[in-house]
Order: C-alpha cells, then structure tokens, then sequence
C-alpha cells in the first residue's frame, strides 16, 4: 500500500512541479511579481496536499520590510512560510540558467548566490540588505545547511550583525515534523528523499511564529535572544510531537546545545 501511495504522491508532485513551472515561465515576461507570488502559493498549497502534509499552527498578522527567519530542516521549509504576504528567497545563480525552472525562477524576483564563491556572498548580503531598505522581507534560513534538529546547528551571524546595525526587523519563526524523514542532511539524492518523504503515510508540520519583530542594536545579543527563542520553542515542540524514524538520515554532525554554543560560526 505504501509503494502504491508512494508512486502516486510523486507523480502527483512531479506533475505539480511541472505544471507550476511552465505556469510562471509564462508569466515571466508579461506577467507581475505579485502574480507570480500568488501562482507560487497555490503550487505550495497543492504540493503539501498532494504529499499529505497537515500544518499546524498560526501565521504572522502582520510583516512588513525585513527579514523572516527560521530553524532549517529541508528543501520544504520554504513551503510553510507563515504568512500569504509577498516576500523574496535567495536561490542558487545556478538555477537562473536551467531553462524553464530558470525563467519560473526568476519571475519570482528572488536574490542570487553563488555559495561556495565568498565575494558571490558578500554581495548576496549587501542585495539583501539594500532589498529590505527598499521595502522587502527576505526568506532566510541562519543555519545554513538543515538537519534532523531538534535543535539549531550553529547559527551564521552575517545578517544578525547587519540587522543589528541597519535596525531590521527580525521576523521568528519555527518549524518541526512528527517525522525525521523531513531531514535533509548533506549527501542524501534528491529522489531518494522524495520517496521517502511520499510513501510517508501523513506528516504533521508545526509551526509558530514570534508575533512582535525582534529588533536590537548589539549583534551578539541579538543572535542570544533568537536563539534563545528557538531553543524553547524547539525544545517544546519536539516533546509534544516526538519525531518519528529518528537517525533515519545518516548525520554525523552534533546537535547538542553544547556543541552549538561552542563551535565557531
């Protein structure tokens, strides 16, 4: 029954996926980015239908220009930001190339990096800081990488340190899945995770939001405070709705709050 269910839901996201794509690559040239947003949240809703993913938990009442931040479990977590309101990811400059992913891409108007170039992420950070100054809200995930959690890997402090002297607001919030197989860790194929994820028979996704901004001038107390937030939010989550298939991904990376507090970031 699960190989049945599993071979349906991946057909059904790939159909999604490809109908959404060829969707905005038509749009691109003709069409506004508040379009785009809205065809791009009806495909968010239709593909965690489609997988059986339930959400719970509330959205923001209200954003506005800045930065929406959030713990990082998967590939996924970009499709339960908590809020219908426009705002802008940072994808890979790789993908504004592929032809019709590339062009659905970029009618979304996201910010591009090149990862693994340090001048690509110099000046990915100062669009993202010149794009909040216009009036945007950014997508951001601080850790950088996911993992099964429950709690945060460290935490990258460049856009806590420019938050902090530009006087950004800080838009929290969290998420947690009753399965691990949501995970997303460094060496796992793109279909394996897929499959897994598919022939899941339902996966409860919780989110919470901070409701009030967080904003500071110090830097270092900034990122205390936000993870701070996490941590407990984490922590109770995780204790109401224990995972399941915990160490289902082979991870070797520490998660303990230990480790994180004391490795460089």
């Amino acid at each position: 029954m699960r190989y049945i269910l599993g071979i349906f839901r991946v057909v059904g996201v790939l159909t999604i996926i490809i109908l959404g794509v060829f969707g905005l690559a038509l749009i691109f040239p003709f069409g506004g980015r508040l379009i785009a947003h809205k065809i791009f949240m009806n495909i968010r809703w239709a593909l965690l239908w489609i997988v059986g993913v339930k959400v719970h938990g509330p959205k923001f009442k209200e954003i506005g220009p800045g930065i929406l931040m959030a713990n990082h479990r998967s590939y996924l977590d970009v499709l339960f930001v908590p809020t219908s309101d426009l705002f802008t990811i940072v994808g890979k400059v790789e993908v504004r190339s592929w032809p019709l992913i590339g062009w659905a891409a970029r009618a979304l108007d996201p910010i591009w990096v090149k990862r693994e170039n340090k001048e690509s992420r110099n000046q990915t950070r100062r669009d993202i800081v010149n794009a909040v100054i216009a009036g945007k809200t950014i997508v951001l995930f601080p850790e950088g990488t996911s993992g099964e959690g429950p709690l945060l890997l460290p935490l990258k402090p460049a856009m806590f340190y420019e938050a902090a002297r530009h006087g950004f607001s800080i838009f929290q919030w969290s998420i947690h899945f009753d399965s691990a197989k949501t995970a997303y860790p460094p060496g796992i194929g793109f279909i394996n995770h897929l499959w897994a994820i598919c022939s899941e028979p339902k996966i409860n996704a919780y989110v919470t939001v901070r409701q009030e901004p967080l904003r500071m001038t110090d830097a270092d107390a900034l990122i205390a405070e936000a993870s701070r937030w996490w941590d407990e939010e984490l922590r109770s989550i995780a204790t109401a709705h224990p995972a399941r298939h915990l160490g289902y991904w082979p991870d070797e990376r520490d998660f303990s709050l230990a480790t994180r507090l004391t490795s460089p970031s």
